[in-house]
């Protein structure tokens, strides 16, 4: 009889366990309630992302176009993954909505699709041993109001974040800030030829009022107005800026303003490759700010591929004046969509003690990278054939870009190569995408600041023999059975026991 009784409860033990289990995963799953244990929380929304969020006024809708039955299937697990990814807005705010539609399957998300001119971005992949070409749907698009955003291939997950949230803050933001150009004349036409900064004029203006002025002393423009929230300075070796124009812009920092410079510390003509001074008489400014501009120029053993030829033959050879680096400081969200940067002639940069500012290196060279010193004793000419090959002991890594920042918020940056934003420059790498990320974090005062890249990192197993692999390998495999089978072994030789 008391066995009987113990049996029972037992059995009702099991069934309690097993009904509760069920009770709790219902009970839980109207709580919004999650625990991220990944490194740097790259399943979770950054604190930047959810001030935005918690300052919106009105709806937001944030629509994934995906197509689902001829979805690639190495695109499967990423469309899981920013379903999920997008949920975290939703639950970050009760003003966001996420919708997840089909212009294959949806006749009303197709019409959709084609008033916002999203086209169908082609992939391809060998499958079953076929290579198949496939036409799919993965795009974003963010309303806000009256206002639209797209994401025409959200494929980019590390950097999903910033992309989408950089757009809320676009779409939300109560006026157009304005821009300032200095130093460069505004031209009015296409191509390199004409225009130096077409593109990123073309861009910059799709969210901001950019406009292009003089401040020496005959122009009319009496001080640098407060009301812009930045300013481009760019030397171009054509224009020494007089003491009246570097007080204006010392006034214009002085007062809350923020400045990107765009300073050579030598001058190089791109036509003959001969090497001169760099006459823009910045330097002195900004060594009150701390920050000095080397008369030298840098060069890589990572460096650009450049045509010296001309219409009558081709030359192609590895430029190492053209420099390449991925050298960034990861604590600046700066870097989303970046994977390259290239300098064409860059000299280096050294911080000073004075000045009230912060100073940090926002990106560097490679340690295979070496510097050459400018001297008027002898012509200097930077052609591929007069590179002299360096010793071991001159290759290190060489500070390229500087920040200036106070409060926590980037206030000046300086980026010593005068053509690093120019068309003809800016084609192969990352540059106008990183500026744009720069102009993005210093207008919104920091509010991008915090937003990291999305990723995971994982911890590879140090230098083994393959017997070491071979051991790693099949105790992760059969560590787990092994247990669980030596604790059944256990309950069955305690019953038999019993």
């Amino acid at each position: 009889m008391i066995k009987n009784i113990i049996n029972f409860f037992k059995k009702s033990t099991v069934l309690i366990l097993i009904l509760s289990f069920f009770g709790l995963n219902i009970v839980f799953s109207f709580v919004n309630l999650k625990l991220d244990l990944s490194s740097g929380k790259a399943y979770s929304l950054s604190s930047s992302t959810e001030k935005i969020l918690k300052k919106l006024k009105d709806n937001l809708e944030i629509s994934f176009y995906v197509s689902s039955s001829d979805l690639p299937s190495r695109l499967i697990p990423l469309k899981n993954e920013v379903v999920d990814f997008l949920n975290e807005y939703q639950r970050a705010s009760k003003k966001v909505k996420v919708k997840i539609l089909d212009p294959k399957k949806d006749t009303k998300a197709q019409d959709e699709v084609d008033k916002l001119g999203i086209p169908e971005f082609q992939y391809s992949q060998l499958e079953k041993d076929a290579y198949q070409v496939k036409k799919i749907y993965f795009s974003i698009v963010v309303k806000y109001k009256d206002k639209t955003e797209i994401i025409y291939q959200a494929n980019d997950l590390d950097n999903l974040e910033y992309n989408i949230t950089s757009l809320i803050y676009k779409l939300t933001s109560d006026k157009q800030e304005k821009i300032a150009v200095i130093g460069k004349k505004e031209v009015f036409g296409l191509g390199e030829e004409t225009d130096d900064l077409a593109t990123l004029k073309k861009i910059l203006r799709q969210q901001y009022e950019v406009n292009f002025f003089q401040i020496d002393k005959d122009s009319p423009v009496k001080e640098i107005d407060k009301n812009y929230k930045l300013a481009l300075i760019f030397d171009d070796n054509q224009k020494t800026y007089q003491d009246e124009e570097i007080e204006k812009i010392k006034s214009y920092l002085n007062n809350g303003g923020q400045a990107i410079f765009f300073v050579d510390g030598v001058w190089v003509d791109k036509n003959s490759l001969y090497v001169s001074k760099a006459n823009h008489n910045l330097n002195g400014l900004l060594a009150d700010y701390g920050v000095k501009v080397n008369e030298n120029l840098i060069l890589s053993l990572a460096s650009e591929m450049v045509n010296f030829g001309s219409t009558n033959y081709q030359f192609i050879t590895n430029y190492p004046y053209w420099i390449k680096t991925n050298n960034f400081n990861k604590k600046y969200s700066l870097f989303s969509n970046v994977n390259i940067l290239t300098f064409p002639w860059v000299s280096s940069v050294d911080f000073q003690k004075n000045g009230s500012f912060e100073k940090e290196v926002l990106v560097s060279s490679i340690d295979k990278s070496w510097q050459q010193k400018y001297s008027t004793s002898s012509a200097m000419i930077v052609s591929p054939e007069n590179i002299i090959k360096p010793s071991a002991s001159d290759l290190k890594t060489f500070p390229l870009i500087a920040g200036l920042k106070k409060n926590n918020q980037l206030k000046i940056v300086v980026i010593p190569s005068s053509r690093f934003v120019y068309d003809q420059f800016s084609s192969q790498n990352n540059n106008l995408e990183f500026v744009f990320n720069l102009v993005d974090n210093m207008i919104s005062s920091g509010a991008l600041s915090g937003i990291k890249s999305r990723s995971v990192n994982f911890y590879t197993l140090p230098a083994l023999s393959d017997n070491q692999k071979d051991i790693v390998r099949y105790s992760s495999i059969l560590l787990l059975p092994v247990i669980f089978g030596f604790y059944g072994f256990l309950r069955i030789f305690k019953r038999a026991k019993e």
